[in-house]
Parts: structure tokens; sequence; C-alpha cells
């Protein structure tokens, strides 16, 4: 993007802003506030951005703000125009130290990892945390979340390392110009095509085949206690999806896991992408990685992608209100593309009008040693009839209703482990 069209965006949505929140960013972007107008003060945050203006004097005065919270992406944008008009008229900003032309370099080496931001600066979360500067970010319209291989150097001991040349982004060369649109602008259609989990023998990907199948932009759920098996369950149905479909972006995110469960992870031998925090690690650092994870997903999406999200530790490890949010960017894109979201929940968490697909793990089953723990009678996926074929749908009917009739779950297990595929299993339904 462009300095003129990140300038036009930024216009657009301070406008379509309430008074409040525009008031929020001008504070932190030291906007000079003489009017309670809401297009004088966008106004003066335009003229901060474009180095009209200088910021105002940090101030103490007056009422404290009722809230801290601001468009951090926003606040992010104006600070990057701002750098870039100041750069191309050569004007320094105040108080900045300037970098002497005599400081030597050290040698550049290649680096490659997700592009985040802080409110601050952008950077690249790699073995070595990379500053990418603002100029880079407008020349090669980066977003957060891409996916950057490039080449950096230090320029002394201390300091951070710092990109100096783009190599490719989201595995395109940056010669390119990406043509993608914005995930927010993205329309949202039920899902249509069915992802089959099952293939390799394992007993929970054809029960879940059959009881909550999983489609491209589903919202699923895995409701389950602790020790009951949703770490497995989610293993499962991303090696499922890696064995059975090579073109899905199949991404991991586990927060505040156990250490063995990362080895675990990293050692089942799936085609995917982990992102993850230990439970050591501070709250803020499980927003982090949550906010890379899910930003690197949407960034593959605006390129027409399909990706597949499995996540475990978001509700005990985030607020609500990101879980919420992180839930809602689960999308099939009408234009292309789509975002499924498969999250591990507590049992008490109120999925309720989220979720068009619920996995439910019981704990009367675990404690009877019944694995897969799966509560068949309720575990669904919205308009399953769509998704499953005649034969598919009779069957899940008939096992349910012999669920409901007395058979008892460790039953069905059985029928599972005594056949090999849904053919076999019908016949055996159907011969008593």
């Amino acid at each position: 993007m462009q300095a003129e069209e990140m300038l036009k965006s930024v216009q657009s949505r301070l406008a379509a802003m309430t008074i409040y929140d525009v008031r929020q960013v001008a504070r932190e972007v030291r906007a000079h506030v003489t009017s309670g107008q809401k297009g004088a003060i966008i106004e003066s945050v335009l003229n901060i951005a474009t180095g009209k203006e200088e910021p105002a004097p940090a101030s103490k005065r007056g009422a404290p703000p009722k809230s801290e919270r601001y468009d951090t992406r926003l606040v992010a944008d104006v600070r990057a125009l701002r750098n870039y008009y100041l750069s191309v008229n050569n004007i320094e900003e105040p108080n900045k130290v300037a970098v002497r032309d005599s400081v030597s370099y050290y040698s550049e080496k290649e680096y490659s990892g997700y592009l985040g931001n802080d409110g601050a600066a952008y950077y690249l979360l790699a073995e070595e945390k990379l500053f990418v500067s603002d100029h880079l970010v407008l020349r090669h319209d980066l977003r957060t979340g891409d996916y950057i291989r490039c080449k950096g150097r230090k320029k002394n001991e201390a300091a951070l390392a710092g990109a100096v040349e783009i190599l490719s982004i989201n595995g395109f060369s940056a010669d390119e110009k990406l043509q993608r649109r914005d995930f927010s602008s993205l329309t949202h259609i039920y899902p249509e095509k069915r992802l089959v989990l099952s293939g390799s023998g394992d007993i929970s990907q054809r029960m879940i085949d059959l009881f909550a199948p999983v489609a491209l932009g589903q919202r699923g759920v895995v409701c389950a206690p602790v020790n009951c098996g949703k770490t497995y369950i989610l293993k499962s149905v991303a090696l499922g999806i890696c064995a059975n479909y090579r073109d899905l972006e199949v991404i991991i995110l586990t927060l505040g896991a156990r250490p063995e469960e990362i080895t675990e992870f990293r050692k089942s031998g799936g085609n995917f992408r982990l992102f993850y925090t230990s439970f050591d690690r501070p709250d803020e650092e499980h927003l982090a990685v949550a906010n890379v994870a899910f930003d690197y997903a949407k960034r593959c999406v605006e390129l027409q992608k399909n990706v597949v999200i499995l996540a475990d530790g978001l509700y005990e490890s985030l607020p609500a209100e990101a879980v919420r949010n992180y839930l809602y960017c689960a999308l099939n894109a009408e234009e292309g593309g789509s975002l499924t979201v498969i999250a591990a929940t507590p049992q008490d968490a109120d999925v309720s009008g989220a979720a068009n697909m619920v996995l439910n793990l019981s704990p009367a089953l675990k404690a009877q040693r019944v694995f897969p723990a799966i509560d068949i009678l309720n575990s669904y996926s919205s308009r399953e009839e769509a998704l499953l074929s005649e034969e598919e749908l009779s069957l899940a009917v008939a096992l349910r209703t012999k669920l409901s009739s007395g058979a008892s779950a460790g039953e069905i297990v059985e029928y599972f482990k005594a056949t090999d595929n849904n053919r076999s299993l019908a016949e055996m339904i159907k011969n008593g």
C-alpha cells in the first residue's frame, strides 16, 4: 500500500469511529486537540501523520481517560506514515538521536519469521527478534502475520538487528505485487466443502467424520474437562487433514502447554505450523503468539488459501473477549479461501450461538476407560445433511438410535474397532 492509500485508509477508519475512539487515538499520537468537533480532531491526527504538526508535549493535566484502550493498528499506521513523510522531506524528529554514518555494520544474514507489531514498532518474530522499518512495511505493503524472508544486520552488539532487504512474503517473491483483499472485507457463507479425516485407521477420526463432520470455514469446539483427551483429539484432526489434504495450511496453536505436549506435537510427523507458549509464560506472551498465529492465517486467506487452526488453551490463557474475536475469524469466504477454527474449550464454556460444530468429550466415558471418550448424542455439526452422504447420514442416525435405546458407548466404540470402514460398520449394525 502506498503512503497516499494508507493515509486515505487512516482517514476513512477515523471517520467511521465514534468521537470517543477518535479521541483515544488522538491522545495516543499526541495530536493537538483544541476543539470538541470530531472533524477537527481527525484533521489534527492527519496533520501528525503527514508531519505537518509536531506532537503536543506530554502532559498530565486534566482528567485521566476512562480507558487506556485504543486501536493499536491505527496508531501504528499513523506513526508509520509520520516516519515516512518526515523521511521523504528530510525532517528529523525533535530529540531523535541520529545514527552516525561511521557506525560499522555487522555482516548481513538471512532471517525468516512472522511480522508482528507491538503498537510502537514492527518486528519479525524469529529466532532472533528483528526490527522492520516503517519504510519497508510501506514499500512492500506488509501486514501483521505475513511470513517474511529477509536479509538483516546489526548496527552494534547492543542493537536489535534490522531488516535491510525483503526477499519473499508468504512464499512469493518480494518483487511480485501481491493481489489480496482485506480479510475484514470478505463475505461469510455457510461451510460447504467437507474435510474427511479418516484413512489411517484412527477410530476417533472415523467417529468425528460421522457424528461431527468438519468442513472448510467451520467454527468448531471440542468441549472437554481436564485430562479427557482433547489434546489427542486435536492432534488426530490435524494429522487426518495433513494426510488427506496436502494443499491446506494447517496451524496448531497451543497456549500454556506443558513441555511434553509441545514435544509430542513436534514429533507427530504432521505437516503443520506449530505456534505455542508454555505454562510458565506471562499472559501478554500468550496473547502475542495467538495474534501472530491468527494474523498469519488471515494473510493466507487473503491470498485465497484454505487454512485450518486447531487451538488449545485459548479459554485458559486469554480474556473471554479475545477468544470470541478469534472464533469469529472462522469463515468460508464467498470470494475464495477459508479459515476453519476448531478450539478446545472447558465443558462449562458458553458456545451457544457461536459454534457450528461441537464435539463433546465425556468424563463419565473416560472414567469407564472408553477411548475416544466422544459423547455421540451431544456431538454434532450444523447442516450435517449437506456434508454427509445418504449412507453416512443413515449410519449416524442408526448408531445414535442404538445408543439412545440402551446400547453403551463402549459397545459403539467396539463396533468401530471391529470394522475398517463405514460400509462394513453399516453391515454389522444391520445384522444386529
